[in-house]
């Protein structure tokens, strides 16, 4: 026989999924799903840093949680955007080696409980995840962190330098990485460059020219 302080608890656990709207989850009646708003620069900023937008995507993924004793779907909605300049990698070797990423994920929980894997990637993993060609990526390696303001607030943007492939070269390269939560979301933004090329400033700017959600 269950004692009352295990059905006390697991009552609140129902309640807590029924109050944040998950009864379907509960149910079994349909997937539980979170949707992220997307983060953009806005075209003054890209205007003023030479950057374009290089891709939209909109990617999402299925996966089984369980909660309350019961297995269901949770699907996780995110959005990329992908902005890139023309940089010099060498002497007459021009191409779209500066890059910067954004990512935007649903901060998703299920009755208190984080339930989106983006949460468990580590440094390395979201660096290749959203650094566009990664191919020949290593030695990647801490340098320094940095206070940016951009989202409403002080952000802390680490960087790192690392050994890529770049036009069929490999190339010592500088990675900026931003992670922060902002209006249910979490941000994550990530520039990539080579070490010659000094792209800080116009990193910082498209930091602040972020904008959660797009205007």
């Amino acid at each position: 026989m269950s004692r009352p302080r295990d059905l006390a608890i697991a009552l609140a656990v129902v309640l807590a999924i029924a109050g944040g709207g998950c009864l379907g989850f509960l149910t079994g009646s349909q997937p539980y799903e979170f949707a992220a708003n997307a983060t953009e620069v806005d075209d003054s900023t890209l205007e003023s840093t030479e950057y374009r937008l290089a891709s939209s995507d909109s990617p999402n993924r299925t996966f089984n949680v369980t909660a309350a004793g019961q297995t269901r779907e949770v699907t996780i909605s995110s959005e990329v955007r992908t902005y890139n300049r023309t940089v010099a990698l060498a002497p007459e070797v021009e191409g779209e080696f500066a890059r910067f990423s954004v990512y935007t994920t649903p901060a998703a929980t299920v009755a208190g409980r984080s339930v989106n894997p983006v949460e468990d990637w580590s440094t390395e993993r979201v660096v290749r995840r959203l650094v566009r060609s990664t191919s020949g990526l290593a030695d990647l390696r801490f340098q320094s962190n940095r206070s940016v303001q951009f989202l409403g607030a002080d952000r802390t943007v680490s960087e790192y330098g690392a050994r890529q492939s770049m036009g069929g070269t490999e190339t010592n390269v500088t990675i900026h990485l931003s992670i922060v939560e902002h209006d249910g979301d979490t941000v994550i933004a990530v520039a990539v460059h080579p070490e010659d090329v000094d792209e800080r400033s116009h990193v910082d700017e498209l930091l602040a020219g972020l904008r959660h959600p797009p205007a």
